[in-house]
């Protein structure tokens, strides 16, 4: 079983003892941080864009930071007491004024460009960790997918992926910004006063310390409301894909009580974190305005006393202003900071559940197999044995052995839940055999990759898959290189262009989601036309005729007796007719192959096999 939430633990924290828990949080915390500095490298996919975003953003801080020092001095020593009474140069003034204006137009523009940098680079990053992680799927076995909740998937690569781009594209730069914002503002504070900047250093973190209680409390409501709107996604996706079952069977109340449990659970997270994070704002704005007038009064006592620093000998309204706008600068940015650090909390936990994605790993690595071409279609199975749960002791499949020389048609029929498909998926290679081996011409399965092995083989699969795209792109999927000619000629053969021919845009016409603008047997005909136009000399037919009516499946049986010529044919069948002229015919019965021979062998032995032709599940209809 894969886990794609290494955050989530299958225990409840309250039920573990301490040293567990201790354990518990160590184990998230080191995911963490291995999550972050892996979102590090992958930040700076483009090599020294995070170190050009540091420098605009110090640069930007530090011009905002002097911007404040130049109005003071323009207040101390051009409006104060009264710019119209004191003698001063006019030149100079246009001087200060200029530069003034000049440093918060640089502020601006290196404000710009940080900001410009970081979504860059935040949509940057998103957009290689999705292509990651899809091209890590896509390497996973089928045996992955049948573990994993489809809709989890995609949370990861749309949600998630989202909100590590909006961690990154805007929290980053402002936790930055805060930092240099913070440090350059103090710097000069401390050059105006030693002890009126420790005041404010020692009352900043006791004035603040509620809005940082508060979004303590509200991260793992954002981390929670990531985990159930993947749950809610996966139950989305599963059940809307079910609704013809669901309405066939009037289960809507029940599903709708079920998504509305789910919904209250979203809701409930959702709102405490909007509870806590919305309450920093305003309790941040009234506290600022309380230090501000705390730095007023004292800094007015410091100024009536006679008491400075450095060049001054007394605290003027200039630098009282200076101090005052300063405090004003460092709350916004603050503030700023706790609110992002819940996207970047939440930034975090969707990296540690992208990278859960981009680090799987498939048991075998297929890029080392080798590769085999223009089979000749000899199949082998050694002693196969399969099981679907590895940790189980019941086996799908055992000890089967067989071979099939090329042209052969191999039939291979039983009960439900036999075995049957099991050995279909075995030899596509779906999944890989518990023991035994699987050979094609020689070739075992377990030294020839995935893309290699299954390229010598035609399938046609129970399920019917079609794209949403043309019926001629759909056909086209099975060999890129087929020409329209081709394709349409594969269509006659399949008997399949009785009825594209008669729809309104012929070969143009765009299939539906599913295929749900065409019945069950013409769905099936087009995939029996792909495997005509793949044309290997393996074919695989699962079921390939159970979903067209006998009319049609007496058309298309001359067609499918010409495509398995020269052929090697393994065909899982219901009817009849479908498995009389095979070569061999496979008995299967829980597992075990139990008879073998052709048609006529098998009735004169009078065994299972006699029983199922007699019996009504095998006879023609």
């Amino acid at each position: 079983m894969y886990n794609l939430d290494p955050l989530k633990s299958d225990k409840k924290v309250k039920e573990m003892n301490a040293l567990e828990r201790k354990a518990f949080f160590k184990k998230q915390k080191a995911i963490k941080s291995d999550s972050f500095k892996k979102l590090i490298k992958y930040l700076n996919y483009r090599r020294g864009i995070v170190f050009a975003i540091i420098l605009t953003t110090f640069i930007s801080a530090m011009l905002g930071a002097f911007g404040v020092y130049l109005m003071g001095y323009i207040m101390n020593h051009y409006f104060v007491p009264s710019f119209l009474t004191q003698n001063y140069d006019a030149g100079i003034f246009a001087g200060a004024i200029a530069g003034l204006i000049a440093t918060y137009v640089l502020v601006q523009i290196f404000s710009y460009l940080s900001n410009d940098l970081s979504v860059r680079a935040g949509v940057l990053t998103a957009a290689v960790m999705r292509n990651d992680a899809y091209k890590a799927i896509m390497k996973m076995p089928i045996s992955f997918f049948d573990s994993v909740n489809s809709g989890e998937l995609m949370s990861i690569l749309t949600n998630d992926i989202d909100n590590i781009s909006n961690g990154l594209s805007g929290s980053l730069n402002a936790i930055i910004s805060t930092i240099f914002t913070v440090l350059t503002s103090l710097g000069f504070m401390l050059y105006y006063s030693v002890y009126l900047t420790l005041i404010v250093i020692a009352l900043l973190p006791i004035f603040f310390g509620f809005a940082f209680i508060m979004m303590k409390k509200a991260i793992p409501q954002y981390a929670k409301t990531q985990k159930r709107i993947a749950t809610l996604n996966g139950y989305i996706e599963e059940h809307l894909a079910a609704h013809h079952i669901i309405k066939s069977y009037d289960r809507n109340n029940m599903i709708n009580d079920q998504f509305e449990i789910r919904n209250k659970k979203l809701f409930k997270s959702t709102y405490k974190a909007s509870i806590y994070s919305g309450v920093i704002w305003p309790y941040a704005n009234a506290v600022t305005n309380i230090l501000q007038l705390i730095v007023l009064a004292i800094a007015s006592g410091f100024a009536l006393a006679g008491i400075g620093t450095g060049s001054n000998s007394v605290f003027d309204a200039g630098v009282i202003a200076s101090f005052i706008m300063y405090i004003r600068i460092m709350s916004n940015q603050i503030v700023r900071t706790f609110e992002n650090l819940a996207a970047i909390q939440t930034a975090s936990v969707s990296a540690s559940r992208a990278f859960a994605v981009i680090n799987l790993k498939p048991e075998i690595n297929e890029e080392i197999l080798g590769q085999i071409d223009n089979v000749k279609g000899n199949v082998e199975f050694k002693d196969v044995s399969f099981s679907y749960d590895k940790n189980s002791d019941k086996l799908q499949l055992k000890n089967a052995s067989f071979k099939a020389k090329k042209g052969e048609v191999f039939a291979i029929v039983g009960p439900t839940g036999a075995g049957k498909t099991t050995i279909i998926n075995l030899l596509s290679k779906f999944y890989l055999p518990n023991s035994g081996e699987i050979l094609i011409d020689g070739h075992k399965s377990s030294e020839i990759n995935e893309h290699s092995w299954r390229n010598q083989m035609s399938i046609v699969l129970q399920d019917t898959f079609l794209f949403k795209t043309t019926i001629m792109e759909n056909l086209k999927y099975a060999n890129s290189e087929a020409t329209e000619e081709e394709i349409m000629k594969a269509a006659k053969i399949s008997n399949a262009a009785d009825f594209i021919e008669q729809l309104r845009d012929g070969y143009n016409t765009v299939v539906e989601e599913g295929g749900s603008n065409f019945s069950q047997g013409e769905r099936q005909l087009l995939a029996i036309t792909r495997a005509i136009i793949a044309n290997k000399n393996i074919l695989i037919l699962d079921e390939a005729t159970s979903n067209v009516d006998t009319m049609t499946e007496k058309k298309i049986q001359d067609a499918m007796m010409n495509l398995m010529k020269g052929k090697t044919s393994f065909v899982i069948a219901h009817r009849l007719s479908t498995i009389v002229n095979a070569d061999q015919i496979l008995v299967i019965k829980d597992g075990e192959i139990i008879e073998r021979g052709n048609h006529k062998e098998l009735l004169a032995q009078g065994g299972f096999y006699e029983k199922l032709y007699h019996s009504s599940f095998y006879e023609d209809a």
